[in-house]
């Protein structure tokens, strides 16, 4: 649920994500000694998703096929080419 806790916290927040700080500075510090740490990887664009307008350039035919697959699957044709990419790079 760190996903989530992260999301709350950020939620409705004007302040930027802050980067994770390397490991190698904190462990060093008498604060963080004695207790145990826990690395969480955190998908950061589902904190904020903000949409980019992209101006791209495909083959005719392609964008064709892409229409028609996501006129069938009632996606835009946005939301079919954010869907691929996601897929293509695992992130679903």
């Amino acid at each position: 649920m760190v996903q989530e806790a992260a999301e709350v916290h950020f939620d409705g927040e004007s302040m930027e994500i802050p980067f994770p700080t390397a490991l190698e500075l904190l462990t060093p510090l008498e604060e963080y000694q004695g207790g145990v740490w826990m690395l969480v990887d955190i998908d950061t664009a589902r904190i904020r998703p903000k949409a980019l307008r992209l101006n791209i350039l495909l083959p005719e035919p392609l964008v064709r096929r892409i229409d028609d697959y996501a006129k069938a699957h009632h996606l835009s044709r946005s939301g079919f080419l954010a869907r691929a990419a996601k897929a293509a790079l695992r992130l679903e």
